[in-house]
């Protein structure tokens, strides 16, 4: 279970990178991120998936008042090898031992959606409830779970300006049948921790803006093995339109 420790910094985090700049009661804003993710993904079949140029990642947000809605996908497509050229990919089975199968592509998929309520006047600083589904091409249960969490949206006013989330979903669950024989149906339980943080940068009054960060994401199974697990480390950049 993630501490409260960590989420209690991420939210000091939010305020100290706001402190210093104008501040103020943003206006109600629409926005749409396509975003590019560089980074790396760690599980059982893989020890180091770099990211293909087909991972993407879309971030729509949705501010009115004191309210506001985000919605994010995020892919990441990468090859399994997990040992030197024309070996075989081993992986944790979540029922226990190991399989083996040919290296592939693979694409780990999630879907996001946070509805949030401001809590600072002095910042765009909210809290919220979150639902989380995530997928895959591979034989693997479809997990979907509810959770909690902060968020600092970023600033509207020209320059660079800091955004910060994290959010916290401890119980995303779904059905998995077993590989090995006899085949029974389980409903494994993973608790999965996502921070996101970065800037956008404004120029004027231009709808276009840029957007550099860090997403990382941890996901581990509730009395599984350790080896079942799944961890993404992605910098990131991409661009965004305000509508």
């Amino acid at each position: 279970m993630v501490s409260p420790k960590i989420v209690a910094a991420v939210a000091a985090f939010a305020a100290a990178v706001c402190d210093g700049v104008p501040c103020r009661a943003d206006p109600p804003q629409t926005s749409l991120e396509l975003i590019r993710p560089l980074g790396d993904t760690y599980n059982e079949r893989s020890s180091d998936g770099d990211g293909y140029p087909q991972s993407l990642g879309v971030r729509l947000l949705l501010a009115r008042r004191d309210y506001a809605v985000t919605l994010q996908y995020w892919r990441n497509v990468y090859l399994t090898e997990s040992g030197g050229p024309g070996a075989l990919t081993r992986y944790a089975r979540l029922e226990g031992g190991f399989g083996t199968v040919a290296p592939f592509i693979a694409r780990d998929s999630s879907f996001e959606a946070h509805l949030e309520t401001r809590i600072s006047r002095a910042l765009p600083l909210y809290a919220g409830i979150g639902a989380v589904r995530t997928w895959t091409n591979y034989h693997y249960p479809v997990l979907t779970g509810a959770g909690a969490g902060l968020e600092l949206h970023a600033a509207t006013t020209p320059g660079m300006r800091p955004f910060v989330s994290a959010f916290y979903y401890p119980a995303a669950s779904g059905a998995y049948v077993t590989e090995t024989a006899p085949a029974r149906t389980m409903t494994p339980a993973f608790g999965i921790f996502k921070i996101d943080c970065g800037v956008v940068l404004r120029r004027g009054n231009s709808r276009l803006f840029g957007v550099l960060g860090y997403g990382s994401e941890v996901r581990h199974g509730r009395g599984l093995s350790e080896e079942n697990r799944f961890i993404r480390s992605d910098p990131y950049a991409g661009f965004g339109v305000r509508m």
